[in-house]
């Protein structure tokens, strides 16, 4: 058997697969109690952050992906899509700073899968791997919104309310757009959802405009909540999108080839709701082809669940 060795809190250190394996349920139970969890892997390859992610959810795919939902991330990205028409949407593939963000925050939408249809929503975890790290800035700045939604619940529950009313704040991105909706959402088991930008992407209706401004230069701009984290070459951080924010700092550009670069996979929500046609007619119609980009990835045959993870923010009883 392999040795087990957590570096810290948050880091478990994983020289092959099977010490991945071992330790699988110890980072879930780190995911449900912080938020996030570091794996240090047992190489950089892109195959092994789809072994790790897979280990924890089915793989939601994204209109930057390749064929197995992994995302590149990084300045010198060049993929033939449509979206390249469109790249000052996509900051990830830029050297500036990031600010703290949940990730698809503009998915509202509905993607067929065979007969039935399946109501998309953000991605529950991201799975972000580093390739390649900078040499000077690139580290990944975390906010646990749980801490930030609990000092709201004492400090200001007038903001909390008005940010966790539906209508608030809507998403649009490129070609995706969320109306309506919360940045704290409750979900059908009880848990919170956090669904946040501070971009030119977020617009919020006008009872709402001081309760987001308040949010985001009184909580998620104080640098007692963030965390700064530094990926080294190999290391792999599992984030809840639906509890913590992630962003980054800004870095040095270097020549093409030596750029920071980081790989990402989408992890999808285990329960999304599931529709069907009320007419069983199923017509292409060109409103749910701009979802394909995300939908649900089938497991791979090596598939195997780890214990559950309880995500999201949880609501004081």
């Amino acid at each position: 058997m392999d040795q087990i060795i957590a570096i810290d809190a948050t880091t478990f250190h994983c020289p092959t697969r099977q010490s991945f394996l071992e330790q699988s349920d110890s980072i879930a139970e780190q995911l449900s109690r912080q938020g996030y969890a570091i794996v240090e892997a047992w190489d950089a390859e892109s195959a092994t952050v789809t072994e790790v992610a897979e280990r924890f959810g089915r793989v939601q795919t994204h209109i930057r992906a390749d064929a197995n939902g992994i995302v590149g991330i990084s300045p010198d990205s060049v993929v033939n899509h449509d979206w390249e028409r469109y790249r000052s949407e996509y900051h990830g593939v830029s050297t500036e700073e990031f600010l703290p963000h949940t990730d698809g925050s503009y998915l509202q939408g509905l993607v067929r899968h065979g007969d039935e249809y399946i109501r998309l929503m953000p991605p529950r975890m991201l799975v972000l791997q580093c390739w390649q790290p900078a040499t000077s800035g690139g580290a990944s700045v975390l906010i646990d919104a749980q801490k930030v939604f609990d000092d709201l619940a004492v400090r200001d529950p007038q903001t909390l309310d008005i940010l966790s009313t539906i209508g608030c704040v809507s998403f649009c991105r490129d070609d995706q757009i969320a109306l309506d909706c919360a940045v704290f959402q409750e979900l059908h088991d009880g848990t919170v959802m956090l669904r946040f930008r501070y971009d030119s992407t977020v617009y919020v209706a006008d009872w709402a405009r001081e309760a987001l401004d308040t949010l985001q230069r009184d909580y998620f701009s104080d640098p007692r909540y963030q965390v700064r984290v530094t990926l080294r070459q190999g290391q792999i951080a599992i984030i809840d999108n639906y509890r913590m924010l992630h962003g980054r700092d800004s870095f040095a550009a270097e020549e093409p080839g030596k750029q920071r670069s980081m790989r990402r996979v989408w992890l999808a929500h285990g329960k999304l709701s599931v529709l069907r046609n009320a007419a069983d007619q199923h017509v292409e119609r060109r409103g749910l082809q701009r979802f394909q980009a995300y939908r649900i990835l089938p497991p791979s045959p090596e598939y195997a669940a780890s214990g559950p993870v309880l995500l999201g923010i949880r609501v004081p009883a």
